[in-house]
């Protein structure tokens, strides 16, 4: 399993980690998942905790037409975080960003799986194609 992003959101997260000094910076992770890839085509910030309630996930994912395939955040999630996951967060990517003090961006994605209780699953980020010359 990996994760794939678009040049485009790979522009919009880094430009939400320049927010960074300020506040902490989520938001959802639009783009859609094929066989075991997640294709991050977009993002959309919002100010709720990692998670939204299941009344504001249910409208949320009616009007990005089912696209949300997880959720990003600054700063590191905690075990404790990670398992109070709502069941609506299931198979969905959590993508950890941060920015380095050369203003390059830092990604650490992983999945939210259920054995028992919730757990993030690290996984891959799929490498970036070659530009062409």
């Amino acid at each position: 399993m990996d994760v794939f992003l678009t040049e485009e959101a790979r522009r919009h997260l880094l430009a939400q980690t320049l927010k960074l000094s300020r506040r902490k910076v989520r938001g959802l992770l639009l783009g859609h998942r094929r066989g075991g890839r997640f294709f991050v085509e977009g993002i959309s910030p919002f100010s709720f905790p990692l998670f939204p309630g299941a009344r504001t996930y249910r409208a949320l994912d009616g009007i990005f037409k089912g696209r949300i395939i997880g959720f990003y955040r600054s700063g590191r999630l905690s075990r404790a975080e990670a398992e109070k996951s709502p069941p609506f967060a299931y198979n969905k990517l959590v993508l950890e960003v941060n920015r380095d003090p050369r203003k390059r961006l830092i990604l650490k994605p992983a999945v939210v799986e259920y054995s028992g209780s919730f757990s993030l699953i690290p996984v891959a980020l799929a490498a970036r194609p070659k530009e062409r010359r």
